[in-house]
């Protein structure tokens, strides 16, 4: 059995595995281990399995190998390669897919985790695996040399201290998203969600986020989510002329939702285990007005310049 440094090193590995799948969350495509069909996103195959199937798989955050997790599940589904299918929770052969979804939903055999299928243990983090250890041992090291244990946070400080970021626009990491943001598209998040008179607290910019992150991938503007702008068509018009990120460019105050919902949907991340959530939006401070050097007052923003030339335009178009 490996001891306490071995179990560490084997969790930070498993976290930085996680941590770079979730980094391509939106544009993994997958395909469906009970019908074949290719679903990109891992939010979105996680949906068309409950959706479709009535089946809930473990949350992504927990699976280190997921291409694994995935093709252990379909060879307990149809052993041997045979064509009856199988339950995997009790390994009854029930043969169609008529007969094997009517015994889930009877059985109550649609959660698959580790708790209800143990084999799929190897390819997840699990709580069992690092809580191993006895007492004596975990108390010989907790009353050790202070020096050493110093030197090991410091290790473990300078491995996580900065997590990057996925920009909201595109798919590029940063240690600075907001700085890559301005940047490489022209958009001053903070200055944005400070001048939105929706925002309210630090759960309505998350909310934004997810929002931005389900307009990115759909390709709609986010000024219309949930169609609730006059002028949707004409987004959509200038959408199809150009690209999302040109009319973003050409329409900076577009970036944000027009109307912030209020429900705990939007909650929900897009992108699991989001860094730009628990860094930028958590720990960023987004919504604190910085205070106004008056021997070195602030310049305009990208975003400020561009909104006012937008503004500039509307004004011209209208007369």
């Amino acid at each position: 059995m490996g001891g306490p440094a071995s179990d560490l090193t084997t969790l930070r590995a498993s976290c930085k595995a996680i941590l770079a799948r979730h980094q391509r969350g939106l544009t993994l495509e997958l395909p469906c281990i009970l019908c074949q069909q290719r679903v990109r996103g891992q939010q979105s195959i996680l949906e068309h399995y409950s959706d479709a199937h009535g089946i809930y798989l473990t949350n992504y955050d927990n699976i280190v190998d997921l291409d694994g997790f995935l093709a252990h599940l379909r060879e307990m589904l149809f052993l041997r390669g045979d064509e009856r299918m199988h339950c995997p929770v009790c390994r009854k052969d029930c043969g169609e897919e008529a007969l094997w979804m009517a015994h889930i939903a009877e059985e109550g055999h649609s959660q698959w985790d580790t708790d209800t299928i143990p084999t799929l243990a190897p390819f997840c983090i699990t709580a069992e695996k690092f809580m191993e250890g006895d007492e004596e041992e975990e108390e010989e090291n907790a009353n050790g040399d202070n020096a050493a244990e110093n030197d090991g946070d410091d290790d473990v400080e300078e491995d996580w201290s900065v997590e990057p970021a996925v920009c909201l626009l595109c798919e590029t990491a940063s240690e600075n998203c907001l700085s890559h943001m301005i940047d490489a598209h022209g958009v001053d998040f903070r200055a944005a969600v400070q001048s939105h008179v929706g925002v309210r607290d630090v759960y309505d910019i998350i909310r934004i986020v997810n929002i931005i992150r389900k307009c990115v991938a759909r390709g709609t503007c986010p000024f219309n989510y949930r169609g609730e702008s006059t002028d949707a068509e004409t987004c959509r018009c200038s959408m199809v002329a150009s690209s999302l990120e040109a009319h973003l460019r050409e329409h900076p105050l577009h970036v944000l939702p027009r109307v912030v919902p209020s429900d705990d949907r939007e909650l929900i991340p897009v992108l699991c285990g989001d860094a730009f959530i628990s860094s930028v939006v958590v720990g960023g401070d987004l919504l604190t007005q910085a205070e106004e050097d008056p021997d070195y007052p602030m310049v305009p923003t990208i975003a400020e310049m561009a909104r006012k030339q937008a503004e500039g335009r509307q004004k011209r178009g209208s007369m």
